[in-house]
């Protein structure tokens, strides 16, 4: 199951590469965690989060913890269980970091690595009279290094790394190491496992679908509203944008198209309906405000 979640991990790599790289808009148009977004209904953010990385290191660093990591928590709990802690604490991660940096755009498995060396160091404080005890008190000083450092350091998003530590140690107490022994337990932590897949699953597929047939990106809505601020402008002025320019305009969302089609219709029309000119102005306004709410922090109105 380790390997598992590094090829997942690395896919997810390959295409930030072949999107274009590591860049604030790519990384957010494949999921990175961003509170506005999250908030206007893109949960799956807070799963997707988890399988990105900002650079070659930022991956080559977490992947290595999550190998050696990974591999100790597997041969405790078992493939299912530690595939559960792995996700469940990687989200719990994503939700303390939503509330601590919710305008920060983050990625990363850290919050996950935590996870799984708060779930191994709360079993091993359960068991104390047992190897995993004297076992996972040598993840202590990892834990607390790596804590300061997120602390000292701006650019380290130590929100997940506190959520996933948390919830880690809640499920490392209430989940016991190795196979269950009743039959109900391996079958709800078999049910729990696919849910976990298909969570996964739903998520791309519900994430990625609507975004590659929208084709939506933060440059796309930054050139949509550069560019039709000053075609209402222009067309207040007495100087309506050429059609052809119009039709070649980006349309990030919807409200766009519709705003697009309207000044379309204006610009080719014989006699300028000034009300009709209005109505786009107001529409737009109404778009403006919506985005730049829910790219809050990301995207500022210039000054004219």
């Amino acid at each position: 199951m380790v390997f598992f979640l590094i090829l997942l991990n690395l896919v997810f790599f390959i295409t930030t590469l072949i999107s274009g790289g590591f860049s604030v808009p790519i990384l957010l148009r494949l999921g990175a965690k961003f509170g506005p977004l999250i908030i206007s209904g893109e949960w799956q953010r807070l799963l997707l989060c988890m399988f990105l990385h900002g650079s070659i290191w930022h991956l080559f660093f977490n992947m290595y913890a999550l190998y050696n990591l990974g591999r100790l928590a597997e041969g405790v709990y078992g493939a299912k269980k530690f595939f559960i802690i792995y996700i469940i604490t990687g989200i719990g991660g994503s939700l303390l970091s939503l509330l601590m940096n919710y305008s920060n755009v983050s990625v990363g498995a850290s919050g996950a690595i935590f996870g799984l060396a708060g779930a191994l160091f709360a079993s091993g404080l359960k068991y104390r009279n047992t190897s995993l005890n004297r076992l996972t008190r040598s993840l202590l000083p990892f834990i607390l290094i790596n804590l300061i450092i997120g602390f000292v350091t701006p650019v380290v998003d130590n929100g997940a790394h506190i959520g996933g530590l948390l919830s880690g140690m809640l499920l490392g107490y209430l989940v016991s190491p190795g196979e269950s022994w009743f039959s109900w337990k391996k079958k709800a932590e078999e049910i729990i496992q696919w849910a976990m897949v298909v969570f996964i699953a739903v998520s791309v597929i519900t994430f990625f679908i609507p975004n590659a047939l929208q084709k939506s990106s933060i440059d796309s809505v930054i050139t949509f509203h550069n560019q039709m601020q000053n075609y209402i402008w222009v067309a207040q002025n007495g100087n309506p944008p050429p059609v052809d320019l119009l039709e070649n305009l980006p349309i990030p969302d919807r409200e766009a198209r519709e705003i697009k089609n309207k000044m379309l219709e204006y610009s080719s029309s014989q006699i300028k309906n000034a009300a009709i000119l209005q109505e786009i102005e107001i529409d737009f306004m109404e778009w403006r405000d919506r985005i730049l709410k829910k790219y809050e922090g990301l995207i500022y109105e210039k000054d004219s």
